[in-house]
């Protein structure tokens, strides 16, 4: 019996150390948590700026699988901006398959709630010049409401659309 006292005392000994030790970690996780927060809530328009550019590209990356970013500008609106993404389209794609692309683009854009107006502006080859053959603008209205959207009315629900009569 002395045994099995001594051996259930290191058990229980063990258990109580190990709860310890998780009540220190969630202690402290939720500490730096915190820290992240206010954090988030005090960026500057450079990290803001600075984030949404990652995000963009890696969005751009996944959906289109192809390195054809030219450019993203930004225009800060206090904690929200206003961005253009300019892409290089190849010589060979038409205006449905931009639509697909820029609405896939649109769908993972939307989640990210500091972007107030987002524009596309596609380039592509005519005559040998990289010439703009498609802008598109969406308000933060609706590029909220992609989800529930269809590639092919985003043509109506741009609030500028302007394509080049080279793109078939």
């Amino acid at each position: 019996m002395n045994k099995f006292l001594k051996v259930m005392l290191i058990f229980l000994t063990i258990f109580i150390g190990v709860l310890i030790v998780q009540f220190t970690m969630d202690f402290t996780n939720s500490k730096e948590t915190n820290k992240i927060e206010d954090a988030n809530t005090q960026i500057s328009p450079e990290e803001l700026q600075t984030q949404t550019t990652i995000a963009i590209t890696d969005i751009v990356l996944n959906q289109l699988l192809e390195n054809i970013i030219l450019n993203i500008e930004f225009k800060q609106h206090e904690n929200q901006q206003d961005v253009t993404l300019y892409l290089q389209g190849n010589e060979f794609v038409s205006e449905d398959t931009l639509f697909k692309d820029s609405y896939n683009i649109l769908k993972e854009i939307s989640k990210n709630e500091t972007i107030r107006d987002f524009t596309f502006k596609w380039y592509m080859l005519v005559k040998n010049n990289n010439t703009e053959v498609l802008t598109l603008s969406f308000s933060q209205d609706t590029i909220s409401k992609v989800e529930s959207l269809s590639y092919q009315q985003l043509k109506q629900l741009a609030t500028h659309y302007e394509k080049h009569a080279a793109l078939k």
